[in-house]
């Protein structure tokens, strides 16, 4: 039995901060009904593609249940009405104000189901004087401090970050929200809404904003919150890069590094006596460490000697070469999907592992209104006539295709 089984969730996300949140949200056991306007998913255009199904869709969405419905028509949104009923959370990621304008605010929704969790996310939250700009993940990691902590370390090389942190962070948090909200609705009955900005939880992860707010003096004898953007890298002698973890400047931390090179002289060097003098000589210092990791002839013996003293290494290593260790094997870190045709997809696996329940991701993700005969039989009980003329007459819409073996 996985943990959130018996709970539904009707999804009104697309792209990537709601969806990677449903994702969660169905792997840990939730029947997550993902609903799509007949454009379809923005994703759903993106490459690699396999049988007419992207696969940043597949990583997504890989779970879900899927109907799509035209909401400008008022009988599609009186359909969503009817199925609020059924359901325990409803997640969208629209701008603000797109939700009332179809006829499904929070209000009316709570109001009529009120047991409903309700969860928006936004850019910059639903009240407020930026409520009306228009936001993705560059734009909010840009704007709340990200990218210039980032270039500020790279000597002013201001550049956008390749991972979509504003989203997949807001994803998390928003989870984790609905997580809480379903745990307080079991001792009070009710749901309630739930107002997540991607603006506000990336300043809520940001391990450094309070060094950035602190405006009182500082030590010299120390390392403002560890600053992670100076740790070396190095390469061993086989030629393999790697990242260790530890600021070889700071108090204690400096000990290890002179500990794994075995050259003790340099406790006693007036360029490295102190936090201050190491800092004002670091260039020198990270030469010396890159020099003496070129003598180490392996990578093995690298971490071998580090780790003696304290020190964490990691390879320098892309996804598919993790994919290839016996760590992710072991550990079931990826996880093959169907491609909708006669192959498999290869994506990360959930993490989790509880002792009791199975949260490894399932299922296959599903065309674009593919479940709309079953949703609308099993939930409101209509008939194959009633949803026959539904989508006649454009209210529900669907994309399957006739063939599903070859790729495009």
């Amino acid at each position: 039995m996985r943990p959130l089984e018996g709970v539904r969730v009707l999804d009104f996300t697309r792209v990537l901060s709601g969806p990677h949140a449903t994702r969660m949200l169905c792997d840990l056991g939730a029947d997550v009904i993902k609903v799509e306007q007949p454009t379809g998913d923005l994703t759903r255009y993106s490459s690699p593609r396999i049988n007419s199904v992207a696969t940043y869709f597949i990583q997504q969405n890989v779970g879900k249940r899927n109907i799509s419905l035209d909401l400008t028509n008022s009988e599609a949104v009186e359909l969503i009405t009817r199925l609020i009923d059924k359901c325990d959370v409803l997640i969208e990621n629209f701008r603000p104000g797109v939700m009332a304008r179809l006829g499904l605010d929070a209000t009316k929704l709570c109001n009529k189901n009120p047991r409903l969790i309700y969860a928006s996310i936004t850019g910059y939250g639903n009240t407020g004087p930026w409520i009306d700009r228009r936001a993705f993940a560059p734009v909010i990691n840009a704007e709340m401090g990200l990218t210039k902590r980032q270039g500020d370390a790279r000597g002013g090389q201001y550049a956008n970050d390749p991972f979509s942190h504003g989203d997949v962070y807001t994803a998390i948090e928003c989870a984790s929200a609905i997580l809480a909200a379903l745990y307080q609705r079991e001792h009070t009955g009710t749901g309630q809404y739930i107002d997540l900005s991607m603006a506000q939880t990336m300043l809520y992860v940001n391990e450094h904003a309070h060094d950035e707010l602190w405006d009182k003096p500082v030590t010299s004898d120390s390392i403002r919150s560890f600053r992670p953007e100076d740790y070396p890298v190095l390469i061993a002698g086989d030629g393999t890069i790697v990242v260790v973890s530890g600021h070889p400047a700071e108090r204690g931390t400096f000990d290890f590094f002179v500990g794994a090179m075995e050259n003790p002289a340099l406790l006693d060097d007036p360029r490295f006596k102190t936090v201050e003098k190491r800092l004002e000589n670091f260039d020198q210092l990270i030469t010396l460490l890159q020099a003496w990791a070129m003598t180490v002839s392996t990578v093995d013996e690298l971490e071998s000697r580090l780790a003696k003293h304290k020190l964490a290494m990691g390879q320098l290593r892309d996804v598919r070469a993790v994919a290839e260790t016996d760590w992710a094997k072991q550990r079931n870190a990826f996880i093959e999907v169907s491609d909708r045709g006669t192959g498999k997809v290869k994506l990360p696996n959930s993490p989790w592992m509880f002792s009791g329940s199975d949260t490894s991701t399932r299922g296959v993700a599903k065309y674009r209104g593919e479940d709309n005969d079953e949703v609308f039989s099993e939930l409101l009980g209509l008939s194959t006539t009633k949803l026959d003329e539904l989508h006649a007459r454009g209210v529900l819409s669907r994309r399957v295709p006739t063939r599903r073996t070859l790729a495009d």
